[in-house]
């Protein structure tokens, strides 16, 4: 899952929500330094995308797209994801997007604990509006295609647009049917954390 899923899941649990994006930069051993709010979050996070890699629903949309894009298969169904959250929102949520946006901005305070690259990944958040533009095809075609400069060599993410017109069916019945799901594992597993 990516950005909005992952707030919208600590949020849901009752999590906190710079870890939730923590858990992006966050490798290998957790730092026990770290406040044990962020060190949950970065641990949900974890628990969320090794669910999201294995679940047959996503996993299948991935292996149904075309070379050369199945390569990358895990990154645009991540954001897709993002997409239809972004769409069926009122379904996952009582607050309206943009005031659940509002509203995580204002948590997402940089401290000395957060890597440089998620204190410049949330201005541009906030500055860029990213999240909203998540509600419309053409932005997250244009976030997937933003992907591409992270990697060493040229990748096909920028000409994506055809594959999700192509797709776009088969990606939003995956969701549907996987989203609640996840939503009830994150519950049950929150639950469980915080009575050990």
């Amino acid at each position: 899952m990516n950005y909005l899923a992952h707030l919208h899941l600590a949020h849901r649990s009752e999590t906190s929500l710079p870890g939730a994006l923590l858990g992006e930069y966050a490798r290998g051993h957790i730092d026990p330094n770290l406040s044990p709010e962020l060190q949950l979050g970065i641990r949900l996070h974890r628990q969320i995308d090794s669910y999201t890699d294995a679940h047959p629903l996503h996993r299948g949309a991935v292996q149904a797209m075309p070379s050369p894009f199945r390569r990358y298969g895990g990154i645009i169904m991540d954001m897709m994801f993002d997409h239809f959250l972004a769409r069926f929102w009122p379904h996952y949520h009582d607050q309206p997007l943009l005031d659940f946006i509002d509203c995580a901005h204002r948590q997402l305070i940089p401290n000395s604990q957060w890597p440089p690259a998620m204190v410049t990944l949330v201005a541009r958040m906030q500055h860029y509006q990213l999240l909203a533009s998540y509600q419309t095809l053409e932005g997250i075609t244009l976030a997937i295609a933003r992907i591409d400069p992270r990697f060493k060599n040229p990748t096909p993410l920028p000409l994506c647009a055809p594959l999700l017109h192509e797709h776009y069916d088969d990606m939003e019945h995956a969701f549907l049917g996987f989203y609640p799901e996840l939503m009830a594992f994150v519950q049950n597993w929150v639950h469980l954390k915080l009575k050990t």
